[in-house]
């Protein structure tokens, strides 16, 4: 097998931090989603790693496969999809609703039959992913993705000789309710450790209950060295069939290989093993530009784009004969490989779920249409969709699971929200239409009835013209009772110029027409239509068909929720549920609570301590005058039952700051970060200093918390940051890129939480530097250049799991190397104009959602996900109030003044009164505290010169006597 690269890009780019995340975090509550090995081995149902929150309860949906309903009925059903999108538990690990529109989605799953949850070292599946998955008859599975050490702890036996680290790992996924594991073993073992693995991986099919999966990847072979294969070969074969021994259910091979040889040496040696060829999942890292199965654009091969590839998984190219099964990695290209913006820009939305429709109805967006010569077919072309619609009742409200809006029974309240827990049923094709051209479906995020989301058919019809498009495959019997629930709106009153088709597995050839009723206005209406005279026929695809008599020009209309039953529907009980638009606001601060709630046709909020304490609105607003925090209960009803959600101590009150207040800002190491977009910080030297005051140290890989600086991807790399494997999640890191190397220089120093602390990191060309409240703490030799030239951001970097708990203040980035003086003068201030001086950010703009950049570079940074209550008044202690630079206030005490501040040269001229008759002691202090000069004057002094460091920046001048003692700051230029 040719070899691509000298180093080969593998699935350890999630551990190792090559790929570019998303801007979004893993929340506190999801934190033991991600397990050490030795964790896992402690872990118990009842233990403080096991969280009840992430229970799916969810079951596993069943499928019916069926060619006949296909767009493409020769297809087959025999190859599998396993989906594994790199770093999931980076830019989806949460729990609960995020107010975050832009994280990583998903509504393909009627393609794939596995979904892997890529993370690391043990990544346990989030529960709303596994309850998305589940509803689709979609299998998750977690990923044990560890060193050599980590395996080590696995393979610890109990006193019978069992494996510990099997039984726990099958303990975790009955416990959660997911579907098995991915190995992926990327480093050197000794043979006598690899066969451990193996008899571990072979007790695991002993213990594991039915339906359970165990996946190996393609990396690790029996002599302990870490060598690709690419294909499934007798090298590889053992750690899935050693002899009459099962070791795995499937094998995910690794992707550089170009060549048709590929399959066939994998079926001869699947059938040579006893083992299906569809246990073996051929691996297509679909990244761009990184190996030859990439998209989009395609690898060129002897100066021929491939844009074939996926042929070579079918004999001959014939659908029909698929010769192993696919193995996807990094689809979430459409997120965060170029082809959208979305991770970072919310507007952008679009661009995204256009990239989704492209991944699996090629580069024209409909399935239903061949692609052009080269061009990207899609891989819903080469698979079927698989169908779990099969039992009554059905329903659906096109909810994606994420938004800008949030609407209950069609009333919306504005915000930005995910959540796969909400996700519905999505349509099984993306998009299916023929007929007319001129008509478009996609997802409307403007118009929901529940969720964010509705489908829309939109364009313009010719008279006499149609377009339908299908939307559902299904295998739904129909009865003489059986009633269609539609919510639907349009852009006017009259004929809705649409209809239901409706197909049937005795003629897949010919829908049945039903007529959308009429609209009395522009508003959310609902019909019920009987499917009675279809009894006993199986219902097998719904679509929608846009069609008129007479020519329109600018035809619209929504789905908002369709649902099939037998008889009267179906009576659920209400489920009360609701998320605020912000939990920490301002006094006079309306905040917003979006009602999530199910089955209900009425609701009744009470809000003590809001200026109006109960309503009745679907989704309540308040306002709160006064500081404090408030407890929240909404009661949801649907006439015949009700159900109460109080939410305690849920939102907090605070009082803001004066506008132009010394203020510091608040981060939550969930989602909220200053972007100061792109900053220049490449050349031969650099400095980047802060104040921080952690809240929380992270406790899970990757035990990062970002302060500021840029990390993108393996280069443009400066940063100061908190915590890195391998070190205390309190000790500082000063990474910089110089040439092609990372370099990271870590603190002797560990941090306390709730205490502020100055930090600085320089670089001067051959030594890098580390200070902690202005002492050197640590340095590094290196040389080169810094490559340093991308998005600057406060309180996060990266990948989702990076970002800050706990406050910031007096944040800079510079083009050359403070000197040890400077960053102890400057520490709480810098005198403007400064050289070299790149971006400051005094963050003393309350009540603004920008921070001004006082190095005159305009820098701005902007508040992503955050509010006028994250100012804060909490400051650095040790950065006095200036006083010295206002004009002299008359008062009887004692009173020191610097007269012509900021100071140009080494003396002062110093004037004190008040003294009263008793000696005066006068020292002057850095901001860390050290006295730098002092002395004692006699009671008659009122003016005096003092000696001031050559150092420029910010000291404290101090006069004291046995019974007063005042201060003043002292700016020497």
């Amino acid at each position: 097998m040719r070899p691509f690269y000298a180093r080969p890009w593998l699935l350890l780019l999630t551990l190792l931090g090559f790929t570019r995340l998303a801007q979004a975090q893993i929340e506190p509550a999801a934190q033991y989603t991600t397990l050490t090995p030795a964790q896992l081995m402690a872990w118990t149902s009842t233990g403080p790693t096991a969280l009840p929150a992430n229970v799916s309860t969810v079951p596993l949906a069943t499928r019916q496969n069926s060619l006949a309903p296909q767009l493409n009925p020769n297809q087959s059903f025999n190859s599998k999809v396993n989906w594994c999108p790199d770093g999931m538990n980076n830019f989806v690990g949460y729990l609960n609703e995020q107010p975050q529109f832009n994280l990583y989605n998903f509504t393909h799953w009627q393609y794939i039959d596995v979904f892997t949850w890529f993370a690391s070292p043990i990544g346990i599946p989030c529960r709303p992913w596994v309850e998305a998955a589940h509803r689709n008859g979609v299998k998750m599975i977690g990923t044990v993705f560890t060193d050599r050490a980590g395996f080590q702890t696995l393979l610890q036996k109990d006193a019978s000789g069992n494996y510990i680290g099997a039984q726990k790992l099958i303990a975790v996924a009955n416990y959660y309710g997911f579907d098995g594991w991915f190995f992926n073993a990327e480093s050197a073992m000794t043979f006598a450790e690899v066969t451990e693995l193996r008899n571990l991986l072979k007790q695991l099919q002993v213990l594991k209950p039915a339906g359970m999966e165990i996946h190996w990847y393609d990396a690790l072979i029996s002599s302990g060295t870490v060598t690709y294969q690419n294909t499934f070969n007798a090298t590889n074969s053992p750690f899935v069939q050693d002899g009459t021994d099962r070791v795995s259910d499937a094998i995910f091979t690794n992707y550089f290989w170009i060549y048709g040889s590929t399959f066939t040496t994998a079926v001869a040696r699947a059938n040579a093993v006893g083992r299906s060829p569809y246990d073996v999942y051929t691996g297509a890292d679909i990244w761009p530009g990184r190996n030859p199965q990439q998209l989009f654009p395609f690898y060129t091969y002897q100066g021929t784009p491939n844009s074939g590839w996926m042929d070579n998984y079918y004999s001959g190219g014939n659908l029909t004969a698929p010769l192993t099964s696919l193995a996807v990695f990094a689809p979430n290209i459409t997120y965060n490989g170029g082809l959208s913006s979305f991770n970072s820009n919310p507007a952008d939305y679009a661009r995204f779920y256009n990239g989704e429709v492209k991944l699996f109805s090629g580069d024209d967006l409909d399935i239903t249409t061949a692609d052009a010569t080269g061009a990207w077919k899609g891989f819903g072309y080469y698979q079927p969709v698989r169908c779990a619609i099969t039992a009554l009742p059905f329903e659906t409200n096109f909810c994606v699971g994420q938004g800008k809006i949030f609407a209950n029974n069609g009333v919306v309240a504005v915000k930005g929200w995910t959540d796969m827990a909400k996700q519905a049923i999505m349509p099984s094709w993306q998009w299916a239409r023929s007929g007319a051209s001129n008509v478009a479906a996609r997802f409307d995020f403007s118009r929901a009835w529940y969720g964010g989301t509705s489908v829309q058919l939109s364009g313009s019809l010719a008279a006499g013209a149609s377009t339908t498009v299908k939307l559902y495959q299904t295998k739904l019997p129909i009865t003489a009772t059986t009633n269609l629930d539609l919510v639907y709106k349009g852009r006017a009153a009259g004929a809705s110029s649409t209809r239901l088709a409706l197909y049937f597995s005795d003629n897949l050839t010919t829908p049945e027409y039903l007529d959308v009723p009429a609209l009395a206005d522009t508003l959310w209406a609902s019909s019920t239509l009987s499917l009675a005279a279809y009894a006993n026929r199986e219902l097998a695809i719904i679509g929608v068909q846009a069609n008129s008599t007479a020519a329109l020009a600018a035809y619209r209309f929504n789905m908002g929720k369709l649902k099939i039953y037998n008889g009267t529907a179906p009576a659920a009980a209400p489920v009360a549920n609701f998320a605020a638009t912000a939990t920490t606001v301002l006094t006079g601060q309306t905040v917003t609570f979006a009602n999530s709630s199910t089955n209900a046709s009425s609701y009744t909020w009470s809000l003590p301590g809001a200026t109006v304490t109960s309503s009745t609105a679907v989704h309540a607003t308040a306002t709160y005058a006064t500081a404090g925090t408030y407890s929240v209960t909404l009661t949801a009803s649907n006439g015949t039952a009700q159900n109460v959600l109080t939410r305690t101590a849920y939102i907090t009150v605070l009082t803001a700051p004066p506008a132009g207040a010394n203020t510091s800002l608040n981060f939550d190491g969930v989602s909220k970060y200053v972007d100061a977009g792109v900053i220049n910080l490449s050349g031969a030297a650099l400095s980047l200093e802060c104040w921080v005051k952690p809240t929380t140290f992270k406790a899970t890989s990757p035990f990062i918390s970002s302060l500021l600086g840029m990390e993108d991807g393996g280069a443009n790399t400066a940063m100061l940051r908190l915590g890195d494997a391998g070190i205390d999640p309190s000790q500082v890191q000063f990474v910089v890129q110089i040439g092609s190397t990372t370099r990271k220089l870590t603190s002797v120093a560990r941090l306390t939480a709730g205490q502020w602390t100055h930090l600085a990191g320089t670089y001067d060309g051959s030594t890098m530097r580390l200070y902690v409240n202005g002492v050197l703490d640590n340095s590094l030799a290196a040389t080169g250049n810094v490559v340093a030239n991308a998005a600057f951001s406060l309180a996060r970097n990266y990948a989702a799991p990076r970002g800050l708990d706990g406050r910031l203040d007096e944040a800079r980035a510079w083009t050359r190397a403070l000197t040890a003086a400077e960053v102890q003068a400057n520490a709480c201030g810098v005198t403007l104009p400064a050289a070299g001086l790149a971006g400051y950010w005094r963050l003393n703009d309350s009540p603004n959602l920008t921070t001004a950049d006082a190095s005159g570079n305009n820098h701005t940074g902007n508040l992503t996900n955050m509010g006028p209550s994250d100012w804060s008044t909490d400051v650095p202690s040790q950065c006095p109030t200036i006083t010295g630079l206002l004009p002299r206030r008359a008062a009887d005490g004692l009173q020191v003044q610097v007269l012509g501040n900021p100071v140009p040269g080494s003396q002062a001229e110093i004037e004190i009164s008040g003294a009263q008759g008793q000696p005066v002691v006068l020292s002057l202090r850095n901001v860390l505290g050290a006295v730098v000069w002092q002395q004692e004057l006699a009671p008659t002094t009122n003016r005096t010169s003092i000696a001031v460091p050559r150092a420029a920046g910010l000291y404290v001048l101090r006069a004291r006597t046995a019974t007063q003692e005042a201060s003043v700051k002292l700016m020497r230029q």
